[in-house]
């Protein structure tokens, strides 16, 4: 394990930065080790390129996440998704037109997804993205569902999506071009996003369009990636959601959140999950032996809660769970009781 005493001390905006290019790097040709800390291969430069620098209308029945959720998998989301027309979910300038086409926030695990399009009014055919490469042991595996989508991410000059709170708080996230849908002008995405450690209930989200290398200074002075568009994302409708007895795992329609307060591993050695359905069926959501990994994104933080480090993990999971139909999690063979 890195000695972190071994390099000098990092500014908190530093440290955040190159983390969240970190938290978005694919995972490395070896055995899939510890999911829920890893990701995908991706082009070198990602984490240079970064530390450089309403009222809400009802959801219809459609789909509203098709790259997420495909053939109609998002149906039990129906009166969660929050969607708006372009003129009041919508920013621009000379250059682009950001919309936010739907978005959902479960607030109890701490997971949203997100769809967005981006025109370039400029109709120059200059992307302002870069696709990440996936070596190909990773591609279009069956079980490891983030390796069918093409992630995306920012180098110097383009832009980065991030959803944000507060005067400078930063969701993890990971954002996927829909290539069925784009064009050379005309690019769509579907982002998976979950709340960090300093998200306090209630606070309103935003939709943030950065570029790395140029700097905005917000209200609390902290430095940050340039802001190029930002769209206020809709107040959100409390989701249901189940939790275990301790309250260590909370398992909501599209996303779960694991504690180790009182657990006999950290949430970083999470090897097999799975959630145990009613109807005698089980969906896995991860095991490693078997190359599953059934989640859009994950996320990992420690926080420090009466004095004691608690580790949290927070996954946002590729399957909208119909939580009457939901009995236990277990996780490393522990199962935890769901109510």
């Amino acid at each position: 394990m890195m000695n972190h005493n071994d390099f000098p001390k990092m500014t908190e905006e530093f440290d955040r930065s190159v983390r969240r290019a970190l938290d978005s790097l694919p995972e490395r040709e070896s055995k899939p080790v510890r999911r829920f800390s890893a990701k995908k291969i991706v082009c070198a430069g990602l984490a240079a390129a970064l530390c450089i620098g309403g009222t809400a209308f009802a959801a219809n029945a459609q789909s509203w996440f098709p790259l997420l959720f495909p053939n109609g998998g998002d149906a039990n989301l129906e009166g969660y998704v929050q969607t708006a027309d372009n003129a009041k979910l919508t920013d621009e300038n000379e250059h682009y037109r950001l919309s936010v086409e739907s978005v959902l926030f479960d607030e109890s695990a701490g997971t949203g997804v997100i769809s967005l399009h981006l025109e370039n009014k400029k109709q120059d055919g200059v992307k302002p993205f870069t696709l990440a490469h996936l070596i190909d042991s990773y591609q279009n595996k069956p079980d490891i569902t983030w390796s069918t989508l093409s992630s995306c991410y920012a180098e110097e000059g383009q832009l980065a999506f991030e959803v944000m709170y507060g005067d400078s708080g930063f969701c993890g996230s990971e954002f996927y071009l829909d290539t069925a849908r784009s064009t050379d002008n005309d690019y769509y995405f579907e982002g998976a996003f979950a709340i960090s450690s300093d998200y306090r209930q209630g606070e309103p989200l935003r939709l943030e369009a950065l570029e790395p290398g140029k700097t905005t200074v917000r209200a609390d002075g902290a430095g940050t990636a340039k802001t190029v568009l930002a769209v206020d994302l809709p107040e959100f409708q409390q989701m249901p959601y189940l939790t275990s007895e301790n309250g260590d795992v909370t398992l909501s329609q599209i996303g779960i959140r694991i504690r180790n307060a009182d657990m006999h591993c950290t949430v970083d050695e999470v090897d097999k999950l799975s959630v145990q359905l009613r109807d005698g069926s089980e969906y896995v959501i991860l095991d490693e032996n078997a190359d599953i990994d059934r989640t859009l994104y994950t996320y990992g933080f420690n926080s420090t809660e009466d004095t004691d480090r608690i580790d949290t993990e927070i996954a946002v999971l590729a399957r909208a769970f119909d939580l009457d139909n939901v009995q236990s999690v277990t996780i490393n063979g522990e199962v935890y009781p769901l109510s």
